[in-house]
């Protein structure tokens, strides 16, 4: 029951996190309203993924649980393998801690992640207006300079697939480069809350997953803390182009 409320705790923060966005250049011009903003959001989106080819990364996983069944805590680093559409291969290099959690935790979430990087299933997890109605909270400057527009997201139908909370689009390649949320429906009885905070990061032009931190709180059995960190990224570009390795650092 553990590995159930664990996985279908932090489902919806895999299952934003798993889209491949590419960066596109831009200036900013007139103030945008939160239709026009949303438009070229999805718009580059559906465009720029196409420039994507696939990719290879290293992952680490850490989840430590405290509860009713005592403390435990897990660490998996895992080579990823993504080709264009929805292909994505899995590749365990070490395992340590828990091999409960392992078996029953780590390895059941690269599978929901296979399971949603298919075609239909991405659909139905789309930050688009045909699953989230938006609407423009504030704009934010970053220490660098970069604008961002702050939108709340509500999710139009009650859904596990789906999340409540803040999306910032980077104002210049209208990506998606952080999330915090929740998801839009409780995905289990026993699931108090569950929260998630996604980071992506642009590299060789194209905005990546970068860290996920998701806490879930479980009614009497006590919480479980993901984080699952996005590494040595290789990207091959459409037309067979390899990009340069590109690290994720602290």
């Amino acid at each position: 029951m553990l590995a159930q409320l664990v996985v279908t705790g932090i489902t919806v923060a895999l299952g934003a996190a798993i889209s491949v966005v590419s960066a596109y250049q831009t200036t900013t011009g007139p103030a945008l309203d939160t239709e026009q903003i949303v438009a070229r959001m999805v718009a580059r989106n559906q465009e720029r993924a196409h420039a994507l080819e696939g990719y290879r990364s290293r992952r680490h996983y850490h989840l430590d649980y405290s509860g009713l069944l005592g403390s435990r805590q897990a660490d998996m680093v895992v080579d990823v393998l993504y080709r264009s559409p929805s292909d994505k291969e899995f590749s365990v290099v070490s395992e340590s801690g828990s091999k409960w959690i392992c078996r029953h935790v780590l390895h059941r979430l690269m599978e929901v992640e296979q399971e949603n990087a298919r075609p239909g299933a991405r659909a139905r997890t789309e930050i688009s207006p045909d699953n989230y109605d938006f609407r423009l909270l504030r704009q934010e400057t970053g220490a660098d300079g970069t604008p961002y527009y702050v939108l709340q997201a509500e999710p139009r139908t009650e859904s596990t697939y789906l999340f409540r909370g803040t999306v910032w689009v980077e104002g210049r390649d209208f990506a998606v480069a952080r999330i915090e949320g929740e998801p839009a429906k409780n995905p289990s009885r026993w699931t108090k809350q569950s929260d998630f905070k996604h980071e992506y990061l642009c590299l060789d032009g194209f905005w990546l997953p970068a860290k996920n931190d998701t806490l879930t709180q479980l009614h009497l059995l006590g919480h479980s803390h993901l984080t699952i960190d996005y590494k040595d990224y290789r990207l091959t570009r459409a037309g067979g182009t390899d990009g340069n390795p590109a690290g994720v650092t602290d």
